[in-house]
């Protein structure tokens, strides 16, 4: 399934890239909203709100990408509960950091995200092509880029 964006341009997008999109709107939201109201709200209170949401959603479209939940074994269940208390403190983290933090500066931190998990993929032994490592240094390039100010010029005052 492709989109096409411009018929002029021959811009199309599949599915995936469509989808992932959107979901960089929806997290530019969330850091923009966790800036804005981080140290007006109990952080708790809103980090279980944050949680409770995302899995529900998670939860409900199951079905739709047609996967099941599995049946009861303690391994799983350990497993849940780890990630679960996991999910909680790096939450509540991100939120207690956001109080000191703007949004921009949040968002260079976060696109150090990545690329951990693909220094941790390739200690795992994942392979990249060449051309998808480009791409992810290009991305996060253009985020540490986006946050660089230009400096005044120095001695050119009403030439």
């Amino acid at each position: 399934m492709t989109t096409t964006i411009s018929a002029s341009t021959g811009l199309t997008l599949s599915f995936g890239e469509v989808v992932t999109l959107v979901s960089a709107v929806a997290i530019a939201a969330e850091i923009l909203l966790i800036g804005l109201f981080a140290g007006t709200v109990d952080l708790g209170r809103v980090t279980v709100v944050q949680l409770l949401v995302a899995g529900s959603l998670s939860l409900m479209t199951m079905p739709i990408a047609g996967e099941s939940v599995p049946s009861f074994s303690w391994i799983w269940l350990v497993a849940a509960i780890g990630l679960g208390a996991a999910s909680c403190l790096i939450q509540l983290t991100m939120n207690w950091a956001q109080r000191s933090v703007s949004p921009t500066r949040a968002t260079v931190i976060y696109a150090g995200e990545p690329v951990w998990g693909g220094v941790v993929g390739r200690l795992a032994g994942d392979r990249l092509p060449g051309l998808a490592i480009a791409g992810a240094l290009l991305i996060v390039v253009g985020v540490l880029v986006s946050e660089l100010t230009p400096r005044p010029r120095r001695g050119l005052r009403g030439s």
